[in-house]
């Protein structure tokens, strides 16, 4: 299985964006500098074992999805259904406006994951984002 590493930027960035982190909250959880962080974040000049120092900073991303765009984008819940990181119940940008970028982030990402056969995910994840922007809009 080949790693393709514009995709581990493009998973990455969805992932950091869903969960609206800045650069200077990434430079803070991790520890790594910025230019690091942006080699990681376009897919270009990746240090595995510095991709892999940093993906231990998040708890609930799911490795196998960000390396390979196998799985969920989430670690599994645990038998409790507790996910072992904060809750993101409230959005700090204006919640239409959010769900559109992400939405427009999420057809990018389909275009990529439909070509490895991940559609499923993909519409599971285009579904939940249009049943959020309805609500937002209500």
């Amino acid at each position: 299985m080949a790693i393709d590493l514009q995709q581990i930027g493009k998973r990455f960035r969805f992932y950091t964006h869903l969960n609206e982190l800045e650069m200077e909250d990434l430079k803070a959880m991790t520890g790594s500098d910025e230019t690091t962080l942006n080699n990681i974040l376009n897919g270009c000049n990746i240090v595995l074992d510095e991709l892999v120092t940093i993906v231990k900073h998040f708890p609930d991303l799911n490795p196998q999805w960000l390396i390979y765009g196998e799985g969920s984008m989430f670690k599994p819940k645990d038998e409790n259904g507790n996910c072992h990181d904060h809750p993101k119940n409230c959005l700090k940008k204006d919640k239409a406006a959010y769900l559109q970028q992400m939405k427009n982030m999420l057809i990018e990402l389909d275009a990529a994951e439909v070509a490895k056969g991940h559609h499923a995910d993909v519409d599971a994840l285009m579904a939940k984002l249009n049943e959020l922007k309805t609500k937002a809009s209500e």
